[in-house]
């Protein structure tokens, strides 16, 4: 039941995410940082004792792949209140940043702002409703109000450093640079946040780390993200590519556990388990040949939603086909197979 509380309250307060995928290069960056920029965060964007979420949270069809941002919740997951929250509560500058772009989805009633901190740094605040004239080139000190949640839901927070580039992406070329340089906010926190939010995030003691991943491909491997060969590389993070997208990840909260995110195209979006006695995605290679995963509910690893069928033709090839509500244990590719590349 745990597992099924986290899986809707994500889909609430994260779909749809932003339309807008920048690919500037951080060399022509117009926008100056501040005199006194620092890369550290000094105050809490928004007070709450909802769930913090480390890098990787998912819910397809939006957030088919690792989200490269954390979430400070206004509800807490694993207690969740009788009666919706419906708070409004101020959103904060976590450190001294200058206005580097607004973004707005059509029809949201929120926005994305990101803020260049340094030559390198840069931070997003995402769900926001600015309550005051916000326009590039602005400089927000910490502690300063950027605006306030909506009411009872989450606001997004995420940090880039030019200067980081992650190496676990099979096509480097697919990402833009939130992704591409995609650092852990909660590492940039000062005392006593540091220690307080470290202490409060969603994560399992038996991980490696508290902060996340979302470079979780291995190539010449199943693990990791899979594109349908139709999709453009440079629509990679669009949302014409949410649903030609299909992930074999591991779950934010507990790295063990296997997740399969589907974005569309072969199946309803969807995130899905896989039985303990199947191969890891980690193990898959081309040698393995037909692989059949049996779809499993994430909230009970005994109920099969459908099955999936699985050939690496070679490290950067995969067929897949996804039988809805299939019971079997295995089966043979049809007409409906479909080849995703990396």
């Amino acid at each position: 039941m745990r597992l099924a509380i986290v899986g809707l309250a994500v889909v609430i307060a994260c779909s749809p995410p932003y339309t807008q995928v920048d690919t500037t290069g951080p060399d022509n960056d117009p926008t100056p940082p501040p005199p006194d920029g620092v890369a550290a965060f000094s105050v809490a964007p928004m007070s709450t004792t909802g769930t913090l979420t480390p890098l990787g949270s998912l819910a397809p069809p939006g957030h088919v792949l690792p989200t490269n941002h954390v979430y400070f919740y206004a509800v807490d997951f694993d207690h969740p209140p009788a009666i919706p929250d419906s708070t409004v509560r101020p959103v904060l500058a976590p450190t001294t940043g200058t206005v580097d772009q607004i973004i707005q989805s059509p029809g949201a009633v929120d926005t994305k702002i990101i803020f260049r901190v340094t030559s390198t740094f840069y931070y997003m605040l995402g769900h926001v409703v600015v309550t005051q004239p916000l326009k590039v080139g602005d400089i927000l000190h910490a502690g300063d109000q950027v605006g306030v949640s909506n009411p009872g839901a989450t606001v997004d927070l995420g940090a880039y450093d030019t200067g980081v580039t992650l190496s676990g992406f099979a096509n480097p070329a697919r990402y833009g640079r939130e992704t591409l340089h995609c650092v852990s906010p909660w590492a940039y926190f000062t005392e006593p946040l540091l220690s307080e939010f470290y202490a409060r995030l969603r994560r399992v003691p038996s991980a490696p780390d508290k902060d996340g991943h979302i470079d979780l491909d291995r190539l010449g491997y199943l693990a990791g993200a899979w594109y349908d060969q139709s999709l453009p590389i440079d629509s990679t993070e669009s949302p014409n590519g949410w649903p030609r997208t299909v992930a074999f990840v591991t779950d934010y909260d507990d790295p063990s556990l296997v997740r399969v995110s589907i974005g569309g195209t072969i199946a309803t979006p969807g995130l899905w388990t896989i039985p303990p006695t199947a191969p890891r995605p980690v193990d898959v290679t081309p040698a393995n040949g037909l692989v059949a995963y049996p779809l499993m509910y994430t909230e009970s690893t005994n109920v099969q939603w459908g099955l999936m069928l699985l050939k690496m033709t070679d490290a950067t090839h995969l067929r897949i086909e996804v039988i809805t509500g299939s019971q079997a244990a295995t089966g043979a590719f049809d007409g409906a197979a479909r080849t995703y590349i990396r």
